[in-house]
């Protein structure tokens, strides 16, 4: 929260130029429009904070890409709403065992099939045991996940100063799943259910592999809703047309996985043998770079 205070602090003299300075002959003699459209492309970079962090930690830092159709509509020459249409992908990691945190961690396992999709825990299960077969030990996992969204964003901008238009913007982004996959970093087993223990099935035991691109709807949520917070500038080319670019930070507020009760692919092992659900919770957070034109 002292954060996003800081941030809106830092949109004041924003709000106050749009307010503030003369009025320049040119942009007089140009036509006022109550609606723009435009349209552009962006890049990102993403991170993961886990909530429990001495448990989990953050991973790698993602870059996304996306494009864009905007839609602006101006109360004044000052204020508009901005709203549109997105397609982005976020990309970021989670380490699901840093030794750093605490070396005496417990393990978190998956199993998948024959297709290198994750196997339903709930379908394989037999009295919360699992039977002889491969699991993977999960150390870290990049999340590539796609959405469509609808941005609903307050814009404040100067009068023209030179050949450009200074703004600042305000407001929220709903977004929606609609493809996630995963990079993971794992180590194979086999449990046995007598001994109740891991055996290692790899001669050099400290071997780790990455298997990329498994489907991991079921383990995600489908809905994303977060604040957006931006500056940027507009280039007039000719009349109300204009180049603009813009840097964003994008603070969302729900978790990206699913609730621990909703989690089917990972487990840990408890004293008893038994499986348990591995519940985390993750919230993302983005800052992206906007490129476009509009009309």
């Amino acid at each position: 929260m002292n954060k996003i205070i800081s941030c809106l602090l830092f949109f004041l003299p924003i709000l106050i130029l749009g307010q503030s300075y003369t009025s320049n002959p040119i942009i007089d003699q140009q036509e006022f429009r109550k609606v723009r459209f435009g349209f552009y492309t962006q890049g990102s970079l993403g991170w993961l904070n886990p909530e429990q962090q001495k448990i989990f930690s953050r991973g790698t830092l993602g870059f996304g890409s996306g494009w864009g159709f905007d839609l602006e509509i101006n109360f004044n020459k000052n204020t508009s709403l901005r709203s549109g249409l997105n397609l982005s992908n976020f990309k970021a990691g989670l380490n699901y065992f840093d030794t750093d945190l605490n070396p005496n961690l417990d393990a978190t396992y998956f199993a998948l099939d024959q297709n290198e999709d994750f196997i339903n825990w709930n379908e394989v299960l037999t009295n919360t045991k699992i039977p002889d077969t491969v699991l993977y030990q999960l150390y870290s996992r990049n999340y590539k996940i796609n959405y469509l969204n609808i941005p609903l964003i307050i814009k404040f901008k100067t009068n023209e100063i030179g050949y450009f238009t200074y703004f600042g913007e305000f407001g929220g982004t709903l977004g929606f799943k609609t493809s996630a996959s995963v990079d993971d970093e794992i180590k194979p087993f086999i449990y046995d259910t007598s001994s109740m223990g891991f055996n290692h099935i790899l001669p050099n035991t400290n071997q780790k592999f990455i298997v990329k691109d498994i489907n991991i709807d079921k383990g995600t949520q489908s809905i994303r809703v977060g604040l957006n917070m931006g500056l940027g500038a507009e280039y007039n080319l000719s009349g109300n047309t204009a180049l603009f670019f813009q840097i964003n930070y994008n603070y969302f507020l729900n978790n990206l996985l699913v609730k621990e009760e909703n989690e089917i692919f990972l487990r840990k092992v408890d004293n008893n043998g038994a499986f348990k659900k591995v519940g985390v919770k993750a919230i993302p957070g983005s800052v992206v770079l906007s490129l476009g034109i509009i009309f």
